[in-house]
């Protein structure tokens, strides 16, 4: 009989599958929202359809005690070190807030790192710190993205284009100066062509050259290349 890998038969490949997701759903229907960056970690607590027909009050407090479980239990699981933010749902009554911290307190203890905690703020915030022993699991099984260096952004084709074309602009300013050809990735090449073509023409006429722009399909966004031709000299 075939075996069952082991990670599957307990159910281990689906909890390693969820620690790469920033959004962690709990039972009642709400969620946590992770998101780690190099001066802390940001966690969002967000109730969603966790109504069950309960007050608002009473609504945000089993979210909430229901978060702070599964918190406690992903900075286990991750690896979460240094400074933490928590944005828990808001509450009025001073008694939950205070179930809220002990609670917390109370599933941080199993933890083998050393945490401290402080108290809710007015405004929903739980400040705590957590002992960093190595570097968490995600910046340990991930590196930044080449494209946009870890900032989860890329330029708009827009931006590129109107980058390419002031760096073109510099490049036809040389004499003697035939023809400038501009390698940029497909899209970038569409803009220029459909959208920036009176510019490129007006260049062309007021420089006495030729501009050719070639879409190179192999490229990325932000990369691009641009090369001269000069004049021949006829004797």
């Amino acid at each position: 009989e075939p075996i069952t890998p082991l990670f599957h038969s307990f159910g281990i490949e689906k909890d390693v599958e969820l620690l790469f997701q920033p959004r962690v759903e709990l039972p009642n229907g709400g969620s946590i929202v992770i998101d780690q960056t190099e001066a802390l970690v940001a966690i969002d607590v967000n109730s969603g359809k966790a109504t069950q027909k309960k007050s608002v009050e009473q609504t945000a407090l089993l979210s909430n005690l229901e978060a702070a479980e599964e918190i406690a239990r992903q900075l286990r699981l991750r690896d979460l070190g240094g400074l933490i933010v928590i944005d828990f749902i808001d509450m009025r009554e001073a008694k939950h807030k205070n179930e809220l911290e002990r609670v917390m307190r109370s599933h941080l203890k199993i933890d083998k790192a050393r945490t401290k905690t402080g108290r809710l703020s007015k405004f929903g915030l739980m400040e705590m710190s957590r002992q960093r022993i190595k570097p968490s699991i995600e910046f340990a099984s991930f590196e930044p993205c080449r494209y946009c260096r870890g900032k989860g952004l890329t330029p708009s084709t827009e931006t590129l284009a109107l980058g390419f074309l002031r760096e073109l602009r510099l490049k036809t300013l040389k004499d003697n100066i035939a023809t400038v050809n501009g390698r940029v990735p497909v899209e970038v090449a569409d803009y220029l062509l459909n959208r920036k073509r009176s510019e490129l023409l007006e260049l062309e006429s007021r420089r006495n050259l030729c501009i050719v722009i070639t879409p190179d399909s192999s490229m990325v966004p932000g990369e691009s290349s641009i090369s001269c031709e000069e004049q021949k000299n006829v004797t």
